[in-house]
């Protein structure tokens, strides 16, 4: 048997560790009352609910700023292609043509006139056997003025667009079509066309169009500058349409235009559309030309189809 006096100790010490092993269940269980607590009702945490409700309505509408800067950069973009010949989105340009002054005629007879005409210029991009194509038609319409009223030359085109490294270069043909009326001795003219433009910064283009046409006593090679600055929210400065036809029978410029574009892209009745002003001089002095003139220019910019 075992003594008392072992007996009492062996007592004492399970005695201990019960009352240990209780006080620290007790500690235990109030550190996880305090760490653990149950999810609140509604009615309990009114702002947690309002905090969320205002969290997914954020979401879900995007803020005023980030839709405005969406739309700047679809306008920037818009205005950005509308003025590069090798990347112009789809769209019916109406042109109108206003010439003030007239240089006088060769017998020194004043043209004292204002000249109206409307150019129809629509761009139509496509695709054939994998190559990017931007296909353009220009019907000019004299309505009034020194020159004979009715349907001018028209002029169609089509560049296949090659990306390079450095930008876009557009190498095609071009025809030009002579009005029925017309005294000239060759009705229709065709010849290779080329043009490029480079990207010099993330706003500017630089590039060079060059057109063409050869036929019966027909040996016309038209240059036009392209320099396009885009000045943000749809708003671009370029020099717009300026084409200098060199003529080789002659052996001289037909005309040699300087001037600068306004642009601006806006959306009407949500459908984008671009509105621009030109004013032009042309420094050649070639009688009965005209002068001075102001092409106001309204674009229907078309959506384009999935790529």
């Amino acid at each position: 048997m075992t003594p008392p006096s072992t007996t009492i100790r062996l007592a004492r010490l399970v005695a201990m560790a019960v009352l240990a092993v209780g006080f620290l269940g007790s500690a235990a269980s109030a550190d996880a009352a305090e760490t653990m607590q149950l999810p609140r009702t509604p009615a309990e945490q009114p702002d947690a609910v309002a905090a969320a409700g205002t969290a997914a309505s954020e979401a879900a509408t995007p803020p005023a700023t980030t839709r405005a800067e969406a739309q700047d950069s679809q306008q920037d973009e818009l205005a950005r292609r509308a003025t590069d010949p090798t990347a112009s989105p789809p769209n019916f340009s109406f042109i109108n043509d206003v010439t003030f002054t007239y240089r006088n005629r060769a017998d020194g007879t004043p043209v004292d006139d204002t000249g109206y005409a409307l150019r129809f210029q629509p761009v139509i991009p496509f695709k054939a056997w994998g190559a990017a194509n931007i296909l353009r038609m220009t019907v000019p319409y004299e309505i009034s003025g020194p020159n004979p009223e009715g349907l001018g030359d028209v002029t169609v085109f089509d560049l296949v667009i090659l990306p390079q490294s450095w930008g876009r270069l557009g190498i095609g043909a071009v025809g030009n079509f002579a009005a029925a009326t017309s005294d000239v001795s060759a009705h229709a003219a065709a010849g290779p066309a080329i043009g490029f433009v480079a990207g010099v910064t993330k706003k500017l283009n630089l590039g060079l169009f060059n057109q063409n046409l050869f036929g019966n006593d027909v040996a016309i090679s038209q240059m036009q500058p392209i320099l396009a600055y885009q000045l943000g929210s749809g708003w671009s400065l370029s020099l717009g349409d300026l084409q200098w036809p060199y003529d080789g029978k002659r052996d001289e410029f037909l005309s040699m235009p300087i001037g600068v574009q306004l642009g601006k892209v806006l959306p009407v009745a949500g459908q984008p559309m671009r509105f621009a002003v030109n004013p032009q001089y042309d420094l050649k002095d070639l009688a009965g030309s005209g002068r001075f003139k102001l092409n106001f220019t309204v674009t229907l910019l078309l959506p384009e189809g999935k790529k």
